[in-house]
C-alpha cells in the first residue's frame, strides 16, 4: 500500500489543481467557438494560431506529466503483491473492454456503412506497404535514449522509462532508504510543478477551445461530404453504445453501483475531456474525482497516468470504423485476416494513442498503413478530427475510473461505498 506520506502528497496535488468553474468556461467557449465560425465564416481561421498555442502547451507538458506520475506512483508503493494485483486487474480489464469496444465499432460500421454510395478509384501509383512485424512492434516500445521519446512523444516508451525509473527507486530503498527517500521527494516536488503548469494551461483553455472550434466550423461546417457524416455519426454511436448501455452494465450489474452517481462524480472530468480533448490534460480532474468514488488513493494514483495513455475505448471503436469506412470507399473487401488486424489495430491502437488534441489521426495512419488501405482519407479525418475527438476523449476518460473502480471492487476488495455514495 502507498505510505501514508504518499496519501497526503496525493491530497496535496489535489489542492494544487483545482477546475472550478473552467470546465464550464471550455464549454461555453465551445459553443461561442461554433457560433463564431457559422456567423464570420473564413475570416475567422486567422485565429487559428491561438488554438495551436493551446495544442504545443499540451505536448509540453504531456510528457512530464505521464513519466513523473507513473514513476512516483511505483515508487511510493510498499506491497508489491498489491501492486501485481493492481496492475493485473487493470490489464485484464483494459484488453477485455477494449476488444469489447472494436467489435462495437466493426459492427456498427458494418450496419450503418457510412463509406457505401461513394466510390473511389485507387490513387495513383498506389501500392500496399509491407506490414510491420511483431518484432518491429516489441522494438518500438524499448526507449533507445532517454531523451527521444520525449521529443517524439511516444508515450509507451515514456511509460516503459516511468516504470523502470520507479522501480528502480524503490528497490533503492533496500540498500539506501536515504536516497529513495530524497528521489520521492525530488519526484513529488516536480509532479507538484507539473500539476501548477497545467493548472496555467487551463486557464488559458477556454481561449485555445474557442480558436480551435471556431477555426473548425468555418472550415468543414457547411461541408457535403455525405461519406465523412455519415463516418463521423457511426463514430458518436459506437461511443454511446459504450458510455450509455456497457458502461452502466458494468456498474449496476458487475459492481452493483449506481451509474447515475457514478456520472454526478465524473461529470467535471468529463466537461474538461470533451472541451480539451486530451486524456493527459484532464488527467489531475481525473485523480481528483476517481478518489471521491471510493477507491484508494495509491490504486488511483498507479493506475490513471498509464489509464490515460493506454485505456482508450474509443480509440479502440474508432479504428475498425475507419478501417471499414475506407474499403467500402475503395470497394476494397476486408477478408478474415484483415478484419482480425482491424480489430487488433484498435485494441493496440488505444494503447499507443497520444493522450492529446488529435492523437488518433497518426494511429488512423498506422491502421491505413498496416492494413494495406490508401492513406488519402486520413486527411479528411483530420480535417474534421475536432469533431471526433471531443466524445472520443471523452469516452476514453470515462472508461478510467470505472476500470479503478473494477480493481478496487473485485480484484483488492478494497472499497468505500459510503464514499461513493455521499454527495
Amino acid at each position: 500500500m502507498a505510505s501514508s506520506r504518499g496519501s497526503r502528497e496525493a491530497e496535496a496535488f489535489e489542492l494544487v489543481l483545482r477546475p472550478g468553474r473552467r470546465p464550464l468556461l471550455m464549454l461555453v467557449a465551445t459553443l461561442l467557438g461554433v457560433i463564431a465560425g457559422l456567423v464570420l465564416g473564413q475570416p475567422i481561421t486567422g485565429i487559428k494560431f491561438l488554438g495551436d498555442i493551446f495544442i504545443y502547451l499540451l505536448k509540453f507538458i504531456v510528457g512530464p506529466l505521464i513519466f513523473f506520475s507513473i514513476a512516483w506512483a511505483i515508487a511510493t508503493v510498499k506491497e508489491y503483491t498489491r501492486l501485481g494485483k493492481t496492475f493485473g486487474g487493470f490489464f485484464a480489464y483494459w484488453f477485455i473492454m477494449g476488444i469489447i469496444a472494436a467489435v462495437t465499432g466493426y459492427v456498427m460500421a458494418t450496419i450503418l456503412k457510412p463509406g457505401v454510395g461513394l466510390q473511389l478509384p485507387p490513387p495513383e501509383g498506389w501500392t500496399a506497404p509491407k506490414p510491420a512485424s511483431p518484432i518491429d512492434v516489441i522494438l518500438g516500445l524499448i526507449p533507445r535514449n532517454p531523451i527521444q521519446p520525449f521529443l517524439e512523444l511516444n508515450a509507451l516508451q515514456i511509460i516503459v522509462m516511468s516504470i523502470l525509473t520507479g522501480f528502480g527507486i524503490a528497490l533503492t530503498g533496500k540498500v539506501s532508504p536515504e536516497t529513495r527517500d530524497f528521489l520521492v521527494k525530488f519526484i513529488s516536488a516536480v509532479l507538484a510543478v507539473v500539476y501548477k503548469i497545467i493548472d496555467l494551461i487551463l486557464w488559458y483553455a477556454p481561449i485555445g477551445v474557442f480558436a480551435l472550434m471556431a477555426n473548425l466550423v468555418a472550415t468543414v461546417g457547411t461541408m457535403g461530404l455525405t461519406a465523412v457524416g455519415a463516418m463521423i455519426a457511426t463514430q458518436w454511436i459506437s461511443y454511446a453504445i459504450i458510455l450509455f448501455v456497457y458502461h452502466p452494465i458494468i456498474l449496476a450489474v458487475v459492481l452493483r453501483l449506481n451509474p447515475l452517481q457514478f456520472w454526478r462524480k465524473m461529470y467535471p472530468a468529463m466537461i474538461t475531456a470533451f472541451t480539451t480533448c486530451s486524456s493527459s490534460a484532464t488527467l489531475p480532474v481525473t485523480m481528483r474525482v476517481t478518489r471521491e468514488l471510493g477507491v484508494p488513493a495509491d490504486v488511483a494514483n498507479l493506475i490513471l497516468p498509464i489509464a490515460a495513455t493506454i485505456n482508450m475505448q474509443a480509440v479502440a471503436a474508432e479504428m475498425p470504423i475507419y478501417a471499414v469506412w475506407v474499403s467500402q470507399m475503395y470497394g476494397v473487401s476486408l477478408g478474415g485476416l484483415e478484419t482480425l488486424l482491424a480489430l487488433l489495430m484498435g485494441v493496440l491502437g488505444s494503447a499507443a494513442c497520444a493522450g492529446i488534441p488529435g492523437g488518433g489521426i497518426m494511429i488512423a495512419a498506422m491502421t491505413m498503413s498496416i492494413l494495406g488501405l490508401p492513406m488519402e482519407p486520413v486527411g479528411w479525418i483530420a480535417g474534421v478530427y475536432t469533431l471526433i475527438d471531443m466524445p472520443n476523449t471523452m469516452l476514453n476518460v470515462t472508461g478510467d475510473p470505472l476500470g479503478v473502480l473494477v480493481v478496487s471492487k473485485l480484484v483488492l476488495k478494497d472499497f468505500d461505498e459510503q464514499k461513493f455514495k455521499s454527495r
